[in-house]
């Protein structure tokens, strides 16, 4: 009886850990990773910067225009910008902007001289964002340059008005700084100039390439 008992006992005890394994087990919880969260980047306000580029200016003269007034130039472009964003989609921008710089235009030829100091645009944006901090975008508006014209012992100058068109792209660097380069392309149809007497007339063009640094409030 006591052969007996013992041998229960034991396998009782060998029985134990099997049944344990058998029963279930306290599982380690599972550690998930938070999610990432992308925030998109806030391009509505207003913003103020300033820009540096080259400018390519194009005149050509009509009625046997020569020297300056049928020619190229190029020079820097130098100026300030400010404007003011609507996002109307968390996508889509419109916007207004305007800018001034100055043109180091200065072209002699043939007898005859023409340079552009200043030119300035008033012109609507619309863009895309994408990225989340990057903005492309086109514009177009309104554009002026002043435009001075020498010759035959005279000189004639004028406040050029035509229109601008262009493109660009933009990147936020924080959530106040942000980047840009562009092209634009303006158009002043045919200026008229009277030298000495004799009126010339010389179509006007200027294409534009700069980059700029902003800063939103």
């Amino acid at each position: 009886m006591l052969r007996f008992a013992s041998t229960a006992v034991a396998l009782g005890l060998l029985a134990g850990p099997a049944l344990a394994a058998d029963l279930p087990q306290p599982q380690e919880p599972i550690a998930y990773d938070e999610p990432v969260v992308i925030s998109q980047y806030d391009w509505n306000g207003a913003y103020i910067g300033a820009n540096l580029g080259w400018g390519f200016m194009g005149f050509d003269g009509d009625a046997g225009t020569t020297g300056a007034l049928d020619d190229n130039d190029n020079g820097v472009n130098v100026g300030l910008y400010g404007g003011y964003n609507f996002m109307v989609t968390p996508q889509i921008l419109l916007g207004v902007e305007g800018d001034i710089a100055y043109n180091d235009i200065d072209q002699s030829a043939g007898g005859f001289g023409i340079e552009s100091d200043w030119n300035a645009n008033i012109r609507a944006r619309a863009g895309y964002a994408v990225f989340n901090n990057t903005l492309l975008y086109g514009t177009g508006g309104v554009a002026f340059a002043d435009l001075t014209a020498s010759g035959n012992g005279d000189s004639d100058d004028t406040t050029a008005v035509g229109y601008t068109v262009g493109a660009g792209i933009e990147q936020a660097f924080t959530d106040r700084i942000s980047g840009r380069v562009e092209y634009l392309y303006q158009d002043f149809g045919s200026q008229d100039f009277t030298l000495g007497g004799t009126r010339y007339k010389t179509d006007v063009d200027n294409n534009i390439v700069r980059a700029g640094v902003a800063v939103s409030f």
